[in-house]
């Protein structure tokens, strides 16, 4: 008698649970190529990214950039927007199909949180953009009624909006706290700050005491801003109204305050602030205004006998740790087991065991030197690499064969909920 055989179960008739222990231990891409296998796998994955329950895993920051590399020769249209792509470090590899970019070139990009860009249009309304899922939310506009603006700022709101909005991130990726569910930024030639909840619909300014500033993070229901003098001031947004909790004026590092004094001429520098491992870090980009083919610093006066000067170029970082106690800046000679992201994005630090594909101890910079970004069709937006704090070299993650990128590049954590 024939033993009749169970026909083989079909993967795209598995229930939603065990699918969705699947989808709990994968990461973004993975999550994309799980949707790519049939229908109904889509759909699972669908409901659960869209549910409360979603809490992605862990993703190494990508790098959004212009797309179209194999056009980058020498008549390439530098002013014209072209598509989009994401640079995945881990895999060393890019990908062009994984986001929406239309929205993308309707405003210019003044800042990236999480998974969200920050953009600011030319009628000066500002949203937050998902390029993984092509979520959008309208935040507010920038206005004077609400604002303090000079004629200056007028001017860069319309023309330079990077130079108005050096930096603006999203004050919370969690949905739990709807009074960290907004925009804070940094805006104006006095570098001040004001933020939006995405329920109020208008922006309203932070009382600082020490404008300008440089750069604002926000973590653990707080926003922490760095001003020009290395001062920190930190809110508690948790409650209706912003509550200042700390303000704190250390002195200025010395080291760096000597090395501004005696190369200054020749540097321009960038604050960062970074929180790591519950510590707030002071990280300082020193910018080379002028450097050779080797990319070694010259005056500005070679300019006339060398045709090779290039355009500005990160030479060097100093970074430092705050001793609330001794209210100083300490220097530190290395990031532990931390890697550090800046640019124009919310300044973050990442384990290196997060982080595959990155280099121990180093900081992964993009440009944001809004100031120079535009002074010339040739250039801008190219200052990229990794500034490794062991050795003090500065080296390239990728190749870039072009130096004017448009879009700025920005990093990013890839999520598509």
């Amino acid at each position: 008698m024939a033993i009749k055989r169970k026909r083989d179960a079909s993967w795209s008739e598995l229930g939603f649970d065990p699918l969705e222990c699947i989808l709990r231990k994968l990461p973004f891409l993975d999550v994309l190529r799980f949707k790519r296998v049939c229908r109904s796998w889509f759909s699972v994955a669908e409901n659960y990214v869209s549910s409360p329950c979603y809490s992605p895993c862990f993703q190494t920051p990508w790098l959004l950039l212009p797309s179209d590399k194999e056009d980058w020769e020498e008549d390439y249209d530098y002013e014209e927007e072209h598509g989009l792509c994401f640079f995945n470090l881990d895999e060393k590899k890019e990908y062009r199909d994984v986001c929406v970019c239309e929205e993308v070139y309707e405003g210019r990009c003044v800042g990236s949180s999480h998974c969200w860009l920050v953009l600011l249009d030319k009628t000066a309304n500002l949203s937050v953009f998902n390029p993984f899922s092509g979520a959008r939310i309208q935040v507010g506009s920038l206005t004077e009624e609400d604002l303090e603006f000079t004629d200056v700022d007028a001017y860069n709101l319309k023309e330079e909006p990077q130079v108005f909005v050096p930096k603006a991130v999203v004050m919370s990726e969690s949905k739990k706290n709807k009074n960290m569910d907004g925009v804070i930024l940094i805006y104006g030639s006095r570098k001040k700050l004001a933020f939006c909840r995405f329920r109020d619909d208008r922006f309203i300014e932070l009382d600082g005491a020490h404008q300008p500033y440089h750069d604002i993070i926000c973590y653990d229901h707080m926003v922490c801003a760095l001003s020009q003098t290395g001062s920190v001031e930190v809110w508690d947004f948790s409650r209706e109204f912003p509550t200042k909790v700390m303000d704190m004026t250390p002195s200025f590092p010395l080291k760096t305050a000597q090395f501004q004094r005696s190369f200054g001429d020749l540097y321009s520098s960038q604050f960062y602030l970074v929180e790591s491992c519950g510590e707030l870090l002071f990280v300082v980009r020193l910018i080379g205004d002028f450097v050779d083919g080797d990319g070694k610093l010259v005056e500005e006066e070679d300019l006339f006998n060398d045709e090779n000067i290039q355009p500005y170029k990160t030479l060097l970082f100093h970074v430092y740790r705050l001793d609330p106690h001794e209210k100083k800046w300490v220097e530190m000679e290395s990031l532990g087991d931390q890697i550090v992201f800046v640019g124009g994005n919310h300044s973050m630090s990442l384990r290196v065991e997060d982080c595959p594909g990155c280099i121990k101890d180093s900081i992964y910079f993009t440009d944001s030197y809004w100031e120079r970004m535009n002074e010339d069709y040739s250039y801008g937006g190219h200052d990229i690499g990794y500034y490794n704090l062991r050795d003090g070299s500065v080296n390239p993650f990728y190749d870039i064969r072009l130096w004017k990128m448009k879009p700025v590049p920005f990093w990013i954590v890839p999520d598509g909920s």
